[in-house]
């Protein structure tokens, strides 16, 4: 089989930059999903080839080998870019729409802009810069493998660090995914408010709360300022997340949106009176 590496520069145009682009979490039930984008170029190739001939789908990597490398990537990479996008996003857009928006704000990132895009999957980001599909790229592709150890890498590690703040889960056995652990802590704890509610297997085993929900409202009508109105989504909604139903969110979130609309047109008016 073709070392990744070759493949890409076999299919470069020779002398520009490009990328590779891939995620990590997207079938999980918890947490949120990462992009990331790794940029390439000759001058790299011919200083880094050792390191870059390493690279491999993250899959086929273990854990301890596969955060050796992402810090190697990370110091020989001319440019990359990691983003990540929550729950609550991923429950209001979708996880196909929610990974798009994470590779885009990873492209975004880039201190070089590429020439080229190399994508995982049979749908773009639409980051503006020519993207080539690439379906199982992280196991054809030098770039794509890159991007896929670096989203594993820090997907994992922020999987860990909400084991700490919600123990008993396993996050950092099964790093959100729909494990048999996983479900057993679920019928235990209940579902948290960093699971994804609009996911099935997730729906299915929440205890949900009618009294929470209509004290959320209550909350939400309280605020008289834009500034309480967006401190009410970390300090009421976030943590209530996991015993609110996804329908239940979504009328949440359009009084959210009416109430914004209210008190920034208020405040407006107030700084200019004319």
């Amino acid at each position: 089989m073709i070392n990744p590496l070759d493949w890409d520069l076999g299919n470069v145009p020779p002398g520009v930059a490009w990328g590779g682009v891939d995620e990590a979490g997207r079938g999980a039930w918890a947490g949120p999903v990462v992009a990331a984008c790794a940029v390439l170029d000759g001058e790299t190739v011919h200083k880094w080839g050792h390191v870059l001939r390493s690279v491999r789908d993250s899959k086929q990597l273990k854990p301890e080998r596969r955060e050796v490398l992402a810090a190697e990537l990370k110091s020989v990479l001319p440019a990359y870019g990691i983003a990540e996008v929550d729950p609550l996003a991923i429950d209001r857009e979708n996880i196909l729409e929610a990974t798009l928006m994470a590779m885009r704000q990873a492209v975004a990132q880039l201190a070089i802009r590429p020439r080229l895009l190399l994508v995982d999957g049979n749908r773009g980001p639409r980051t503006g810069l020519p993207e080539r599909l690439v379906v199982d790229g992280d196991a054809v592709s030098c770039a794509i493998g890159a991007a896929s150890i670096l989203a594993k890498a820090h997907r994992d590690a922020l999987m860990i660090g909400l084991e700490e703040q919600h123990p008993g889960y396993g996050f950092g056995q099964h790093k959100g995914y729909g494990t048999a652990l996983h479900r057993a802590r679920i019928l235990e704890l209940g579902v948290s408010c960093v699971h994804r509610i609009s996911y099935a297997p997730v729906a299915a085993l929440q205890r949900v709360d009618e009294d929470l929900r209509d004290e959320l409202r209550r909350s939400l009508d309280r605020c008289v300022s834009v500034a309480e109105l967006q401190a009410w989504v970390l300090s009421d909604l976030r943590p209530a997340y996991g015993r609110l139903k996804l329908v239940w969110v979504e009328t949440l979130r359009r009084h959210y949106a009416d109430r914004l609309a209210q008190l920034a047109n208020a405040e407006g008016l107030a700084k200019d009176p004319e």
